[in-house]
């Protein structure tokens, strides 16, 4: 994630106004340089997948992001010793 960070800071604005800057600039800058907010990417294996940038972009928590891509489910408590191994 450090490597892909964008940070800019904004008197008075919530993490809710930095996604919606984020999401347009993303997806201003594809369309600006494509002319459409879906593209094609070429895999390594010559994959051919298609990416939509078209807003508003699906927002979700962290945590339940995490969960779902790793198919797991962490404990409510996030201090409980469980999480500090």
């Amino acid at each position: 994630p450090e490597f892909t960070t964008c940070e800019f800071y904004m008197a008075y604005a919530d993490y809710n106004d930095l996604m919606s800057m984020t999401e347009e600039l993303l997806s201003g800058m594809v369309m600006e340089l494509t002319g459409s907010y879906v593209i094609e990417y070429r895999m390594e294996d010559d994959d051919v997948r298609t990416v939509d940038f078209t807003p508003p972009f699906r927002r979700i928590s962290m945590v339940s992001g995490l969960q779902e891509a790793m198919g797991v489910t962490f404990p409510e408590d996030m201090s409980s010793p469980e999480m500090q191994s």
